[in-house]
């Protein structure tokens, strides 16, 4: 090689897979997330999103096809128009992931580009920054819901299943977690949050304290409802609760969660011997556990039910049955005035 061909070599810019990471902007970004998330109007699956973007900002900031990736020193260079353009494209192309998804192409679906958009926003806010958007990412279709003959008929088997309840605890705790949001319309997220303390089974009138979080949490305070309970539901979650006392007292633990695992599950966490530890049994359900647990046994309950006339198998995702659900005026107790 000559002098002046080892010279060039020096000062020739380096290949995109090899460009330096922008560290300041990162750090900016990241630290930025981590005080959105430890504020008390965040709430955990918002921090979680807020934490995915920031893990994909730091990805795209090495991809090949990231531009402007050469002029990225502060977070404003990686917040602006043209870099937030890049950063979504790729994003929607499946570009960032570093799993495979079961629908095949690693697109993003509607839903992620307008969580990326709202995370991006909260963000620049937070950062100062005047965000930049060509345009909001269109509304997903909403999924179809549970019509009313199923429901009639869910809430028919609840009334049944009272006389002859069933022996395994999932299936017990999928009859009262249906027959709840039948009666309240809860979130995943509100019912997660429920406690024991929530529920009064008196045998006249039982009701259910649900506290709703409204997704647009800058616009509605959470607000708090008592509602009147069904006779189904009331008796499925008596029976959940004799359940759920089986499973607690050998662990010589104070849950207070209303809903509890049935069973001990993977923690995520190697053990020193390698081997992977197991949560046990009794511990709280988070919304994702919550979720995977009723589509799991929703699967038992429409073989169960299959042929029944006017019956339509339920969806896998509990949403899509809460959103059928209206609670009329008529259930929800008035809180008695103060002195």
């Amino acid at each position: 090689m000559t002098e002046r061909q080892q010279d060039d070599s020096e000062t020739a810019a380096p290949p995109e897979a090899q460009r330096p990471v922008p560290v300041a902007a990162l750090r900016q970004v990241e630290a930025a997330v981590e005080r959105l998330c430890l504020r008390e109007s965040t709430s955990p699956a918002r921090a979680r999103q807020l934490r995915w973007v920031a893990k994909e900002l730091r990805l795209v900031s090495v991809h090949p096809e990231f531009r402007p990736a050469d002029t990225v020193r502060e977070a404003a260079d990686l917040l602006g128009a043209q870099s937030l353009t890049s950063y979504l494209r790729l994003a929607q192309h499946g570009e960032l992931r570093q799993r495979p998804t079961s629908s095949g192409d690693g697109t993003s679906s509607a839903s992620s580009m307008r969580i990326r958009e709202d995370c991006l926003r909260l963000i620049c806010q937070e950062l100062s920054v005047p965000l930049a958007l060509a345009g909001r990412a269109p509304l997903p279709a909403p999924r179809e819901v549970v019509n009313g003959p199923t429901r009639s008929q869910l809430r028919a088997y609840l009334a049944e299943k009272a006389k002859s309840p069933p022996t395994r605890p999932g299936r017990i705790r999928l009859l009262a977690i249906i027959g709840t949001v039948l009666d309240t319309a809860a979130r995943v997220g509100e019912l997660c949050a429920l406690r024991v303390e929530d529920l009064d089974l008196a045998e006249s009138e039982p009701v259910l304290t649900v506290v709703r979080h409204p997704q647009a949490r800058s616009v509605s305070e959470p607000v708090t409802e008592r509602i009147i309970l069904s006779p189904g539901t009331a008796t499925a979650l008596r029976h959940w609760l004799a359940a759920r006392e089986e499973i607690l007292t050998p662990l010589h633990i104070g849950v207070k969660s209303l809903w509890v695992s049935v069973a001990g599950n993977h923690a995520g966490l190697p053990a020193a011997d390698g081997h992977s530890i197991k949560r046990p049994a009794g511990m709280p359900l988070r919304p994702r556990g919550l979720q995977r647990a009723y589509t799991r046994t929703v699967v038992e309950l429409n073989t169960e039910l299959a042929g029944s006339p006017g019956w339509r198998p339920l969806p896998y995702r509990l949403e899509q049955l809460r959103r059928a659900v209206e609670v009329s005026a008529d259930r929800i107790v008035e809180e008695p005035a103060a002195p």
